[in-house]
């Protein structure tokens, strides 16, 4: 299982997209799962590659993530939101997505990225499962349910 309880934010109150982003990043780079220069490279690819990702119910979320060259170990970071921070669209980057929920990928394999990805789609496509997400305030509770839809 690519998620530790450790590294789980739960109604986080943040201002913006990258102050998510530095949560999770400082989160990973505590549990020395990440390197220094992890931050700056996910920053910089959401800047020309945007991760927002607009779902059924007007629930967004964000997959932010970089290369596996800045990961010392495959772990993924989770994040919901108290009130939804604007991430641009990755499908159409002049649009914008109101996200409430935040996984950010640090795989130290690229070959790991790609499966990840769409473990994480087809969970993201299961409004059941990000509803009892969102409404968790127990970081064991939201590993449970992670872990109960096989998202590893």
């Amino acid at each position: 299982m690519f998620f530790d309880k450790k590294i789980i934010r739960l109604g986080v109150d943040a201002g913006s997209s990258t102050d998510v982003i530095k949560l999770l990043a400082e989160a990973l780079a505590g549990e020395k799962i990440v390197k220094s220069t992890y931050l700056q490279h996910v920053l910089e690819r959401e800047t020309k590659f945007p991760t927002g990702l607009q779902l059924e119910d007007n629930v967004g979320v964000a997959i932010p993530h970089t290369d596996s060259k800045y990961v010392n170990e495959s772990q993924i970071a989770m994040a919901t939101l108290k009130q939804p921070v604007c991430f641009k669209n990755m499908v159409n980057a002049s649009q914008i997505v109101n996200v409430d929920l935040v996984f950010m990928i640090a795989m130290s394999q690229p070959h790991e990225q790609a499966q990840l990805l769409s473990n994480l789609m087809t969970f993201c496509q299961n409004k059941k499962a990000v509803q009892e997400l969102l409404a968790t305030s127990n970081n064991i509770k939201a590993y449970e349910i992670l872990k109960k839809y096989q998202l590893s």
